[in-house]
């Protein structure tokens, strides 16, 4: 495996091979809670995101909780009640050619992160991994140990997990706004 760091300003914009989905996923909003095995699926078929593709401010939704993994039933309305309403994350936004940019957290940007594309976690092919462990960033401590992986699904939507030390906490999707 190459240990070279890719960033999305790396990657060729013209004369690129356009891009391939398998899903059939036309809105993030059909995935807001799904099984997460449906999301690992999803994101193992996917390919890194381009923030260009997503644009420089996104809708953001929570997907699935993965500490509810085996309660999925009786958690999933609790995900769709949180995705619709009052969850304080809306979605993040790029600058730099994509790789940077922040969380929109009560409409505000907050939370900076440094984009790249890295192996993945989940199954180690190439994923647009958001890090948030820049000191000058001056994140607080938890928000330092995410990670957050990224994988375009279909046009303007994309899907990955929210992982603390190499964990799972949850799903979340991207979609163009």
């Amino acid at each position: 495996m190459s240990t070279s760091r890719e960033t999305p300003a790396d990657r060729p914009s013209s004369g690129a091979a356009p891009a391939r989905y398998t899903s059939a996923v036309t809105t993030l909003a059909t995935l807001v809670g799904a099984h997460p095995d449906a999301l690992r699926k999803l994101f193992s078929e996917g390919r890194p995101a381009d923030p260009a593709e997503l644009g420089d401010v996104t809708r953001g939704l929570l997907l699935s909780i993965a500490a509810a993994e085996d309660v999925f039933l009786a958690a999933r309305p609790f995900v769709r009640a949180l995705a619709s309403g009052p969850m304080p994350w809306k979605g993040k936004t790029f600058d730099h050619g994509g790789n940077s940019g922040q969380n929109l957290i009560l409409g505000k940007p907050r939370l900076r992160f440094r984009a790249e594309v890295a192996p993945s976690t989940i199954d180690d092919k190439p994923a647009l991994r958001l890090l948030y462990a820049d000191p000058a960033f001056a994140n607080p401590w938890l928000v330092r140990d995410l990670v957050d992986e990224l994988r375009g699904i279909a046009p303007g939507i994309a899907l990955g997990p929210v992982l603390l030390h190499g964990r799972v906490l949850g799903w979340f999707g991207l979609e163009r706004s």
